[in-house]
């Protein structure tokens, strides 16, 4: 429902004429809690470095929010913490990361009000979302993926929670502009300590691993984490593990790759190439292709993880098959484990 010009004005906003011009560079700073992870007791520094992520994104880590939003944005997060942290029912440590827009934008007239030193707009910027929306649905999935990967341990793998969003802008005079502001809450529970060196090192390897992935690589894995329905859960990860393993076999050939792995008599050298080329290239299926993948990308897959990708991978086609599995019998931890494995995640 949209509203009246004298609702928007009972809600203490006066409209602009167009002549009243405001140049603004809008951002987006998100936070998350860290589930199973603290900074060490021991240690003094309880926030990491601020690596970029791509351009116009930067992230920290940090024990207090507020600390870590003013390495980021140079202000505070919230206004009185203490009280932000028992309303959202959260507890350090947090996650930040904050993207701003490559250009300004200039508002002309529209509804504001000034509140506390900043200003407060109504749906002044519709299109100014655009950009900030792109980097949530093809960069920050990304992000997240590669810290999930190397903040975890294929043991202890730690969760990354949304809980906050804030969008603002910043005028040439370093003043606050308000246009949306959404919150969420979640739980948090910590259980595997970390350095501020160790963190740094977690971060710096997720930036390498950033450079790697793709939105198309990166999608399933997300969307599983973020997932509370353990069977589209199991679905996004096997999906995630299915597309990765075509796409590297892909990469792979057999005068490149697998010819290492075959010797044959000398009287038979050349027929036995043929017969051997012939059995890499028509290697169609997700198992076939998953072993190749395993003896020729992969030094980090044994026969123990084989054989729960060929478990798991019986539970997927039951599923399509139509057959009833019960949720709590869905390899959905295997399956997120698979995933960190081929990933990268350290075993402990």
């Amino acid at each position: 429902m949209m509203l009246t010009k004298y609702a928007i004005e009972k809600m203490g906003f006066t409209e602009h004429p167009e002549s009243d011009e405001l140049e603004i560079s809008f951002g987006i700073i998100k936070a998350y809690s860290l589930r199973d992870l603290v900074f060490e007791k021991d240690s003094k520094l309880k926030q990491s470095q601020v690596p970029s992520f791509g351009t116009n994104c930067t992230s920290v880590i940090g024990q207090s929010i507020n600390e870590a939003c003013k390495l980021l944005t140079e202000d505070d997060f919230t206004d009185d913490e203490e009280k932000w942290l028992s309303d959202n029912k959260v507890s350090p440590p947090f996650l930040l990361i904050y993207f701003w827009e490559s250009e300004s934008r200039m508002l002309r007239g529209g509804y504001r009000q000034e509140k506390d030193g900043s200003i407060v707009t109504y749906d002044a910027f519709p299109e100014v979302m655009v950009e900030i929306q792109n980097w949530e649905h093809e960069v920050e999935l990304r992000i997240i993926t590669a810290l999930t990967v190397h903040l975890s341990t294929l043991e202890r793998q730690v969760e990354i929670v949304p809980v906050a969003r804030h969008i603002f802008g910043t005028t040439h005079q370093g003043g606050k502009v308000y246009d949306i502001k959404v919150t969420g809450s979640a739980t948090l529970s910590v259980s595997s300590p970390k350095s501020a060196e160790a963190m740094n090192q977690s971060l710096a390897e997720a930036v390498k691993l950033f450079g790697d992935l793709t939105k198309d690589s990166s999608r399933h894995f997300y969307a599983a984490l973020n997932e509370i329905d353990r069977l589209k859960k199991f679905l996004g990860y096997f999906l995630f593990i299915e597309r990765l393993t075509h796409r590297t076999f892909k990469s792979l050939s057999y005068e490149g790759n697998a010819k290492q792995l075959f010797h044959s008599q000398q009287r038979l050298e050349k027929s036995a190439e043929g017969f051997f080329s012939t059995i890499f290239s028509e290697s169609k299926t997700l198992t076939q292709r998953f072993h190749w993948c395993a003896m020729l990308a992969w030094n980090q897959i044994d026969d123990q993880v084989i054989k729960h990708f060929i478990g798991m991978k019986k539970v997927r086609d039951r599923l399509a098959h139509g057959e009833h599995i019960d949720e709590s019998d869905l390899p959905v931890e295997k399956a997120k484990t698979l995933g960190l494995k081929l990933l990268g995640a350290k075993e402990n």
